[in-house]
């Protein structure tokens, strides 16, 4: 089968995962706690650290199944608004939570850096004529913000992100936006990402999956989902899947 499109997941499978996210939700943690606790509004004894369990940071390990590793930053705002048993709508906790997420990220520029290989990789993918997309959960700012960080946006000509507006992954709503703004089907792309989210959001598109090690699932945790699972986007080469 023809392969015409690449769309990848961003944090993890173009970006590295560990250190920027878990900064950023220990951050946006503190400071959602500090704010809501100087209004009594926050129960008392909600911490910091259950906060951060709740979308399955442990410590310093990153859960591959958790909100953060797989899921839209409303899904940690509805989790977090009722560990706290907050009065107020969700609908204005949700934008506090996501505006301390864009915060963390732009606040700590320095930890947005592309995995080895990758700008290269792309470049030369688009040189071949390749339609490029990125499908990410984060919100439109942050997902914006950290690609022209990196240094890698020009090199997409669709990018596809989590903003309430649209269906996050698994549903294939924006592997969808990346066929049609690109005029392929989705037998013609592949996807790329790290996590069984990922992989899942592939099938139900009915794109080719491939998984990769950079990110926060085990090989066993990808290989009953994809269709190949490598140490980097970068070791891929079209042909394999041919």
């Amino acid at each position: 089968m023809e392969i015409k499109g690449l769309l990848f997941d961003k944090d993890g499978t173009l970006l590295e995962f560990h250190r920027m996210w878990l900064k950023v939700a220990q951050g946006a943690a503190r400071d959602i706690l500090q704010q809501y606790r100087d209004k009594s509004r926050a129960h008392p004894e909600v911490s910091e650290r259950q906060l951060l369990e709740a979308i399955g940071i442990w410590g310093e390990r990153v859960d591959n199944h958790g909100l953060l590793a797989s899921n839209p930053v409303e899904d940690t705002a509805e989790v977090w608004h009722r560990l706290l048993r907050l009065k107020g709508g969700l609908p204005d906790f949700t934008r506090d939570v996501k505006a301390h997420f864009n915060r963390q990220v732009a606040e700590n520029p320095l930890l947005i850096q592309p995995l080895p290989g990758i700008r290269d990789k792309l470049a030369r993918w688009k040189q071949q004529g390749f339609k490029l997309g990125v499908a990410t959960a984060d919100t439109r700012d942050s997902t914006l913000y950290s690609l022209r960080q990196a240094g890698l946006l020009e090199l997409f000509d669709y990018v596809g992100y989590s903003d309430g507006n649209i269906s996050p992954k698994p549903d294939p709503a924006l592997l969808h936006g990346f066929s049609r703004h690109c005029g392929l089907k989705a037998h013609h792309i592949v996807m790329f990402g790290d996590t069984v989210s990922d992989m899942e959001f592939g099938h139900n598109a009915g794109a080719r999956k491939v998984g990769v090690l950079t990110g926060t699932a085990t090989a066993a945790e990808l290989q009953p989902h994809a269709d190949l699972v490598l140490a980097s986007v970068v070791d891929f080469e079209p042909e394999i899947l041919m």
